[in-house]
């Protein structure tokens, strides 16, 4: 132990001795290994840490299918659960669920909470069992409006004060009582995040309507059973289904099977496990540099290394201490980088906000904290055996020869040069990722939304179901709030609609008067939206042919609607829809009239290919759950929310207002994960192509200040400066040639990865990978034109004197 701390000891007096090497290799050091400590938190919370849930490897997500329709991964109907809890084998449970917003009254202001409605299987099913109560049962569901409610721990410790007596306590949410029976053990939410849990009530027109789909559904595996095992007894269900249901035949349907842990993370899997190899390879340069500085270090040091060899230290010995200044490098590095890693861990989370899956979970945890030290003595390892090595190989009787100039400046020069290469291949790795996903997201940018987002402010809203039971109520709230808004000072126009641009899915059948439905046949799938008369010119649609809906009127039983591109196209190629007349599944025989024809809407994601769409007068079927739109005249569209929510007060007091935010905010926010992960990937390169450049410096500049002697001999003989400069500039460039042609095999198999995360690139872009290689080589020309510059200044009468 004594000798050991002699060791440290001396580390670190030899250290402090060199406080700028010191302070640049810490920095080097935190900054790669703070960067994969925070990408690891993130990586550990969303895809390593299971949820809070009984066995979630044994859960499923269960959902449609419909090829012909382009619908994929839709929602269920309830005729449908009820087959997918009775039909398949391989389940222990099944459960079904919708998301709802429901506004809390009779506290003071109205609030607003985000319920999960569910099947009284739901809690079983996921296996949340209340830490206080119970949850719902059959009982529950089979009440009128199921008026029971269990508490998420957060809604009980914020609002109850974790009060022990709230069983029994009645909330009256929408308007109407419900009982609180449970309290869910805190960290348990599940799915999104919910704070309140209620039975679902199946309304009774909806219980035989195969394609009026908007349940998700979840389901418990058996033990022993796998996913694979689930997807075929999934598909013997579905070909049955199709036996007692003609109508599902030959429309490509299918039931789609993936494991909760898919259904939850699977689109962001992929980009946050190249994050983590991305920010990989920025700590590999990292290292490369602070080697670099250890052999130039340790060349500096022989003479200092000889004597102690003399006096007879061994070389393990030697080893020993070139290792323990690495390992204090390595802890220095890594208690600064954990600082850093929180500082970056907290800016991850508030810039992708809710974009990220299960992003409360992220944190550093004791297993992110046992990643960082894994890193740290890895990397103490990595950039300090090679110059450990190097160092303790001595020749006394050459250094006596030598004397102050060294021995092993050859070999260290040429193991400084190979880490240079690779340090200029990773970097190029990194921008040709960081330049694929940078013209992917300009692609995306660019993509026609269908809409114009500038200057529209959107919010939603959700009537007290016990006050708007009657559509007629619903409709003249509706009316009364848009003349309110329409009247406001620097409004435009505005809009209401059951769902908001990028806000989901929600799918019905239908049929067309012009070709009667043939009995059993599968009614078409349609994507549909309720919207005010001023809607989509609010949104900034584009009209194609026809008009808009006109003014609300009264309840219709004959509502007009407004169909897109693509839906014109599928149904009436031949260019004939306007007059058309069609029904939705729930009121055959009510016939909406096509009016007008818009061009296609983004309502699914600025990827998402257009699908057919529906636009029906929002008065046809008046709402509870609404999205608000207002377009302002001029200037920023958050102006006008004060005024917005004072009006909707003078309406109705028990109404908030929430989830208010600008469009293009909406529109950000739905390629968020695209834009972080080019930010980091350019971030990431950046970082790279910095410590790369300093690498070539350095490499350089010692090779010029070793070849002093040489360089005046060659000018004293008559060479011309702009030789020297070319004999110096060819050097750094030679070393960029290599790690470039290295970069771009490595890139050729990186881009492999890349295809599927990509959209409107081809990861072989051609003008990236040149981009990229054209600009390692400016930075390359640019980090050796210092010391070649120095190189031509070189006295050749003072170099030889000093020799």
């Amino acid at each position: 132990m004594e000798r050991l701390l002699g060791e440290v000891r001396y580390a670190l007096r030899s250290l402090r001795k060199s406080p700028g090497f010191t302070l640049v290799a810490v920095l080097a050091l935190a900054l790669g290994i703070g960067a994969n400590s925070a990408v690891f938190s993130v990586v550990n919370g969303v895809l390593l840490v299971p949820p809070p849930l009984e066995s979630p490897e044994r859960l499923v997500d269960l959902a449609n299918d419909i090829q012909a329709a382009d619908l994929t991964g839709i929602s269920i109907s309830i005729p449908e659960y009820q087959d997918f809890s009775t039909l398949p084998r391989v389940f222990s449970s099944v459960a079904a669920f919708v998301w709802r917003d429901m506004t809390l009254t009779g506290g003071g202001a109205a609030q607003r909470f985000g319920v999960m409605a569910g099947t009284p299987t739901l809690l079983p099913t996921l296996g949340m069992t209340p830490m206080l109560g119970r949850g719902f049962t059959e009982d529950d569901a089979a009440r009128e409006g199921g008026r029971v409610v269990v508490l998420t721990h957060k809604v009980w410790r914020a609002h109850f004060s974790e009060d022990p007596g709230v069983l029994g306590r009645t909330l009256q949410l929408d308007g109407q009582p419900y009982t609180v029976v449970g309290v869910l053990p805190q960290g348990v939410v599940f799915p999104q995040s919910a704070d309140l849990y209620v039975p679902f009530v199946a309304p009774v027109e909806h219980v035989t309507l195969r394609t009026t789909r908007y349940l998700s559904a979840i389901a418990r595996m058996k033990p022993g059973v796998t996913v694979e095992e689930a997807r075929a007894d999934m598909a013997r269900v579905a070909h049955q289904m199709q036996q007692g249901e003609p109508r599902y035949g030959g429309i490509g349907w299918s039931i789609r099977v993936r494991s909760l842990e898919d259904r939850v993370v699977g689109d962001v899997r992929g980009t946050l496990w190249l994050l983590l190899g991305a920010v990989g390879f920025v700590l590999l340069v990292a290292c490369g540099s602070v080697a670099n500085l250890m052999l130039a270090r340790a060349a500096a040091r022989e003479r200092e290394v000889s004597i102690r060899a003399a006096l007879g230290a061994s070389r393990g010995r030697l080893m020993a201490q070139f290792l323990t200044e690495s390992l204090l490098l390595s802890l220095a590095g890594g208690a600064l980088g954990l600082l850093f890693a929180l500082w970056c861990t907290d800016g991850l989370l508030a810039f992708i906000g809710d974009a990220l899956p299960r992003a409360a979970q992220v944190r550093l945890d004791p297993r992110s904290l046992l990643f960082t030290l894994g890193v740290t003595l890895l990397t103490s390892v990595v950039f300090g055996l090679v110059p450990a090595l190097q160092a303790s190989r001595v020749d006394l009787d050459a250094v006596m020869r030598e004397g102050a100039r060294g021995t092993h400046g050859g070999r260290s020069a040429t193991l400084r040069s190979g880490l240079v290469v690779g340090q200029v291949a990773f970097a190029l790795v990194l921008l040709v990722g960081a330049g694929l996903f940078l013209k992917s997201l300009l692609v995306v940018r660019g993509v026609d939304a269908g809409f114009k987002p500038e200057g529209v402010l959107t919010g939603r809203l959700s009537l007290p179901a016990a006050r708007y039971v009657e559509p007629a109520r619903r409709l003249a709230f509706q009316r009364e709030l848009l003349e309110r808004l329409e009247a406001l000072p620097g409004v435009e126009s505005v809009g209401l609609t059951n769902l908001l641009p990028l806000g989901g899915l929600s799918t019905s059948g239908l049929e067309f008067e012009s070709r009667p439905t043939v009995p059993g046949e599968q009614l078409p799938a349609v994507e549909f939206r309720l919207a005010s008369p001023d809607y989509l010119r609010t949104l900034g649609a584009k009209l194609l042919q026809g008009r808009l809906h006109q003014d609300l009127g009264e309840l219709e039983l004959a509502p007009e609607v407004v169909i897109n591109r693509r839906f014109a196209e599928v149904y009436w190629p031949q260019g004939n829809a306007l007059g058309q007349r069609l029904a939705l599944e729930p009121r055959k025989g009510q016939w909406a009239t096509v009016v007008g024809i818009i061009d296609d809407v983004r309502e699914w994601g600025l990827v998402e290919p257009a699908r057919p769409a529906a636009y029906w007068s929002l008065s046809a079927s008046p709402g509870a759950y609404l999205g608000l739109v207002v377009r302002v005249a001029s200037g920023a569209p958050e102006s006008v929310r004060t005024a917005v929510e004072a009006q909707l007060r003078q309406v109705d007091p028990d109404v908030p207002l929430f989830s208010v935010a600008p469009l293009a905010r909406l529109v950000d926010a739905s390629i968020g994960s695209r834009s972080l992960t080019a930010l980091l990937m350019g971030l990431f390169a950046g970082t790279a192509l910095l410590l790369s450049a300093l690498g070539i410096t350095g490499v350089v500049g010692y090779s010029v200040a070793r070849r002093t002697r040489e360089l005046g001999i060659r000018m004293a003989l008559g060479a011309a400066r702009s030789d020297v400069l070319w004999l110096v500039l060819r050097q750094g460039l030679g070393l960029a040639g290599l790690g470039v042609a290295a970069g771009l095999v490595m890139s050729l198999g990186l881009a492999r990865l890349l295809g599927a995360l990509l959209h409107g690139v081809t990861a072989y872009d051609p003008w990236t990978f040149a981009g990229v290689a054209a600009l390692l080589g400016a930075v390359a020309l640019a980090a050796t034109w210092l010391p070649a510059r120095r190189a031509t200044r070189v006295d050749p009468i003072i170099s030889l004197r000093s020799e």
